[in-house]
């Protein structure tokens, strides 16, 4: 299969450039044909002052013949109506009327000098055709011709061998010039066809460019609208949570209906679940606008992921899945931003702990790197993922179907946050899972973070 395309698509640029070779030919038609008819007309005069009396006659009349038929040629390739396919016609056509011109001039003297016409056939033709194979036909008409007409010369057998020296010489001359010709010819379609190449790779790179451009502007329109619709969203968020906290407390007094009590907690915890939704959405909105900033400073891991792990733990014992922290061996020197570490990690366990089942595991591990960075993972024995899900696990939005008889509540922006603060903290996040065996999210941490948007306050 791959030789015949090879073959295929070789095959397809040869006839591409035989098609250019014959339209250069074409071109060519025109200058040859009226210097050619120029010649004849100069024949036409010199014939009738040079050669005896009968012949001088016929060989006038027939150089006159053939320079009218050779500008008809010219004129008819000028005006276009000659087409490509058939530019050979044409060239053979001049080709003939000269080898007809010095045949019948031979012919008619009987002087085997005459020859020296035949190898300016050679030689013309050399310079005019671009194909070898044309060529080939052109040189055996040529020399079948010459060889026909030295044999009825009676006087001629002692010049035979010169002229057929002379001749081969002329082939030789005129084989060489085609040769450059063509070796030209080509070179120059080569170079326009890259030329064209490199315009049309260049016109596509601006419409890509464009075209980015464009899905830049509104991917930025979208972000700066959700993040102004998020701090829309927080005010009355807020506001739900405070009265409906109150009410929960009965500071102005006890709910008479113990329905009211059990939607007042219902309203708080929607409330406290969207909140946090709009937080981060906020939070990736402000990512994408670049409008973060990093507070770098030493952190303490152990601090760290024990206050996370405090944090989520409440949702773990609910989901009767355990926490784990096994710090590394010794301390490690980092300089990074804690508040963003924070929301990762909170993410990570957070996310973890929804897709374990009961009677689960889920383990922080911290451990050094030889450049002296940190790799902290996050280890769970969940419902894993498979290919396809994992490849799709950190695009907003996106939730992992699954088979168990759980509620997983969310926006599927998670992940999708904790890439992009990775990328704002330089450090490298990856995911590896399988479906029904877990998941290990791993976030490799530089020694600190030098970057332009980094300030050393908020």
């Amino acid at each position: 299969m791959w030789f015949e395309n090879t073959t295929r698509r070789q095959t397809e640029k040869e006839d591409l450039v035989g098609n250019e070779l014959d339209a250069i030919l074409l071109e060519s038609v025109f200058p040859v044909s009226i210097y050619l008819a120029s010649l004849f007309a100069l024949f036409s005069v010199l014939h009738g002052f040079l050669l005896p009396s009968p012949i001088g006659i016929r060989m006038t009349l027939i150089a006159v013949a053939s320079g009218l038929l050779s500008a008809t040629i010219g004129f008819l390739a000028r005006a276009g109506r000659i087409s490509v396919k058939h530019a050979y016609h044409a060239a053979f056509s001049l080709f003939a009327l000269g080898l007809l011109n010095s045949a019948i001039h031979m012919w008619m003297m009987q002087d085997i000098d005459q020859s020296t016409n035949f190898a300016l056939v050679y030689l013309g033709v050399g310079l005019f055709f671009l194909s070898r194979r044309r060529l080939a036909i052109a040189y055996a008409l040529t020399l079948a011709v010459w060889l026909y007409l030295a044999a009825t010369i009676t006087d001629a057998q002692n010049e035979i061998v010169h002229f057929s020296i002379m001749n081969l010489q002329a082939i030789v001359i005129g084989l060489l010039a085609q040769d450059l010709r063509v070796r030209v010819n080509r070179r120059l379609i080569e170079m326009r066809s890259q030329a064209n190449d490199r315009e049309h790779k260049l016109s596509d790179a601006l419409s890509q460019a464009k075209l980015y451009a464009a899905a830049e502007r509104e991917n930025r329109a979208k972000t700066e609208f959700l993040a102004n619709m998020s701090h829309e969203l927080r005010t009355p968020l807020n506001a739900i949570l405070g009265f409906s906290e109150m009410m929960q407390q009965e500071i102005f007094g006890p709910l008479e209906n113990k329905k009211y009590k059990e939607y007042t907690q219902t309203i708080n915890e929607a409330g406290q679940h969207l909140l946090s939704l709009v937080n981060d959405i906020l939070d990736l909105s402000r990512i994408q606008l670049d409008e973060k900033r990093l507070v770098i400073q030493p952190i303490d891991f152990e601090r760290v992921c024990t206050n996370c792990i405090s944090i989520v733990r409440e949702r773990a014992q609910r989901g009767e899945v355990s926490l784990t922290f096994k710090p590394g061996p010794g301390a490690l020197a980092i300089e990074s931003d804690e508040r963003r570490l924070k929301q990762i990690l909170i993410n990570l366990l957070t996310n973890a702990v929804k897709f374990t089942p009961p009677g689960g595991a889920v383990t922080v591990q911290v451990a050094g790197t030889q450049n002296g960075g940190a790799v902290l993972r996050v280890r769970d024995n969940g419902i894993g993922m498979d290919e396809e899900e994992l490849q799709n696990a950190t695009k907003a939005f996106w939730q992992a179907d699954s088979g168990l008889n759980r509620s997983y509540e969310g926006t599927g922006l998670g992940l999708a946050l904790v890439k992009e603060l990775a990328k704002v903290m330089h450090a490298d996040f990856s995911l590896q899972s399988s479906r029904g065996k877990g998941t290990t999210a791993t976030l490799v941490l530089p020694p600190t973070i030098k970057a332009a948007t980094s300030s050393a306050a908020a």
